[in-house]
This record gives C-alpha cells, structure tokens and sequence, in this order.
C-alpha cells in the first residue's frame, strides 16, 4: 500500500495516511515504528514558504512510499519488519529541517546532504530516522 507518512507533532506519533484506495487521503494510523520502500520524499515549497513567514508548523513534508511495517497502539501492519536491523546498520541518519533547506537531508559525520528518495526507510519515535538510499 502506498502511504504518505510524516511526524505528528501533536501526538509525537508517526501519521500514516494512504495514497491510494478508498481511504485516500485521511489518516488511518498513528504508529511508533514505520518501514516505507521506495520512498519519494515530498516537500510543498508554497507551504514550507508559509511556515517560514508565520513560524508555525504545518504538515508539508511527508516520506512518500510502500508500506512494508507499521505499528502502533491500535494498528499494526506488517509484510516485513526483518529489514529493520539492516537499515539501521546501513543507513544514514535522516532529518528535516524547514529552516535550513527546503528537501529531507541525510547526516554523515555532521555533514547535511539532500536527499530526494531512498530504497528503504525507517522511522520510529525512539530517535530513529534512517534512509537506505
């Protein structure tokens, strides 16, 4: 299933919400623990523009890609989640910043690259964001 994910920040939860199907569009999760393949990174410029000028948050950068492992409280989703320790072993950190660049960024050694899609990605809410490009 083609998902956009993104960090909730009210609920310190990842949002997961379809791409594709009935559900299209509105959040059916919020989940600890994401895997995404084939992962697009979007960001709305127009919108990034808009947090910049107000200095408010608003949802405008999402990790676009197939669903392969989500859990949470109240849903769990799981095709394979054995991928997880080869990503965190072979993956570089991954972060997003408004104010510092309009594109998703990996870390290496203090150094931010750009980064517009990645194989596989990991997200949970114990500190991981990892981007297997």
């Amino acid at each position: 299933m083609k998902c956009d994910v993104y960090f909730n920040l009210h609920k310190k939860l990842y949002s997961i919400r379809p791409c594709e199907g009935p559900q299209k569009g509105k959040v059916i999760a919020h989940c600890d623990s994401v895997i995404l393949d084939s992962v697009i990174f979007r960001v709305s410029e127009a919108s990034r523009q808009r947090v910049l000028k107000t200095k408010q948050k608003n949802v405008h950068a999402t990790a676009r890609g197939i669903l392969r492992h989500a859990l949470g409280k109240d849903f769990t989703f799981a095709i394979d989640a054995s991928d997880s320790s080869h990503i965190k072993n072979n993956g570089k950190r991954l972060t997003y910043c408004p104010y510092r660049s309009g594109s998703f960024q990996t870390i290496e050694s203090d150094t931010y690259q750009d980064i517009q899609t990645a194989k596989s990605v990991l997200l949970d809410t114990s500190g991981n964001k990892i981007a297997v490009e």
